[in-house]
């Protein structure tokens, strides 16, 4: 054969070889818990693109769409998250109000773009030096992100405003809690200021902290703080009778309080079991305090309500209360004195606590719930999953394509609290 020809040869295949290379495929972009996946071509190839969706419920924080390139890697680099506001409605403070700029204004749920007394707070300008707003979320959750909607632009004379966004389970007017985000420059009335935590950080109390300039009013329409670690109640019971707006979330449970059909202990009992539930059959300190701010916030204008609570008096030891799932109550929030009654109900003319009372009486009662799916898990970069459904109990099997090692655990199971065992793996 001719040299020229041979090199001709040698020449066309590295040229082949570059251009296969250049046009490698991409694995599996990895995807965000609660999240699905569209590709807009069967076989993944350089130009396939995928748009990513949340679980009903979850909102998308980070790009929607990403590409394969030629070179086998997906652009934008990173993977969005799917994130749920766990603010709204929650317990708020803040460290003064000026006028009617209460606190729980920036958790209504009502944003506004300019300053309006009716849906947001303020604090009072004298004498304060760093004011600052927090909300107690009521439970530890894994916090990705904070927006702040502002209510008066900061500040005048073209100075900047330092704002510091504060994540933990310490008091938050203390200051001591790990430092989510902080905020240089002007702060605009109305525009929404996001404040992406360095890392994700863990914590029950959320503050947002205007340290500098000093004597500045600080003055927020709706705050919104995004987290992956929470329940929504899209996957808690869906009921035909249940009152709107009456579900909450916690620990993994659903509530549903019925406001609208009272009913009579044993009524309501039955009631709860026949739909899959059950009266409220447990307590803590925390979940104490989660159902009083949620019959106190429901119950502002009509504090002497009272609902039924799932524990009864005990017939062989009158001083001893059983839950109605046979368990004793072993911690308990009672108003006392109290009297001989068999029945207990949650008494908002007693700020939410224990009242024994009369089993016939007709009252509001909860229903507690557990979630039947935690939907789709995190799936990792190069990877596939082995799963029959996400429902409670079901087990999802991970395995990594060819050429990638798996770290961390294979399997993960649908836990009853909505949530997959573990930590999910990733494929190197």
């Amino acid at each position: 054969m001719d040299m020229g020809c041979v090199f001709l040869t040698i020449i066309l295949l590295l040229t082949n070889q570059v251009q296969l290379f250049e046009t490698a495929a991409c694995g599996y972009p990895g995807s965000p818990a609660h999240s699905t996946i569209r590709f807009n071509t069967e076989v993944i190839a350089p130009g396939t693109t995928a748009k990513y969706t949340c679980d009903q419920g979850f909102e998308l924080l980070g790009q929607p769409r990403r590409t394969c390139g030629n070179n086998g890697t997906w652009t934008p680099t990173g993977i969005p998250f799917c994130v749920l506001n766990v603010a709204a409605g929650k317990a708020p403070m803040q460290s003064s109000v000026g006028g009617s700029g209460g606190p729980e204004k920036a958790v209504d749920g009502s944003t506004s773009p300019l300053f309006n007394v009716r849906t947001c707070t303020m604090t009072k300008a004298e004498k304060e030096r760093a004011p600052w707003w927090y909300v107690n979320l009521l439970e530890t959750y894994t916090i990705q992100l904070v927006r702040v909607d502002f209510g008066m632009t900061c500040c005048s004379n073209g100075r900047e405003a330092t704002i510091v966004v504060r994540v933990g389970n310490n008091r938050p007017d203390l200051g001591v809690n790990p430092i989510c985000n902080r905020f240089t420059g002007s702060i605009e009335e109305g525009r929404p200021l996001y404040l992406p935590c360095v890392t994700s950080v863990p914590g029950a109390f959320v503050s947002v902290h205007l340290e500098k300039p000093r004597g500045q009013p600080l003055s927020i329409c709706e705050i919104f703080v995004y987290s992956d670690t929470a329940l929504p109640i899209e996957r808690c019971p869906s009921l035909r009778d249940q009152p709107l707006g009456g579900t909450s979330t916690y620990g993994g449970k659903c509530y549903i309080f019925y406001d609208n059909q009272p009913k009579t202990f044993e009524q309501a009992r039955e009631f709860c079991d026949v739909r899959g539930g059950t009266l409220v059959d447990e307590t803590s300190p925390a979940l104490q305090g989660f159902l009083s701010w949620e019959l106190y916030r429901r119950h502002r204008s009509r504090s002497a309500s009272q609902y039924w609570m799932g524990a009864i008096r005990d017939p062989r030891n009158p001083n001893n209360w059983k839950w109605v799932n046979g368990r004793d109550v072993t911690v308990s929030f009672w108003n006392q004195p109290g009297t001989n009654q068999n029945c207990s109900a949650f008494d908002g003319s007693k700020g939410w606590l224990w009242t024994d009372v009369d089993c016939n009486l007709i009252l509001n009662f909860i229903c507690q719930h557990r979630p039947q799916t935690c939907g789709h898990p995190e799936r990792p970069p190069n990877s596939t999953l082995s799963v029959k459904n996400f429902k409670v109990g079901s087990v999802v099997e991970y395995m990594c394509d060819p050429g990638h090692l798996l770290v961390g655990p294979n399997t993960r199971t649908c836990l009853g609290s909505s949530f997959y065992s573990q930590f999910p793996p990733s494929c190197r």
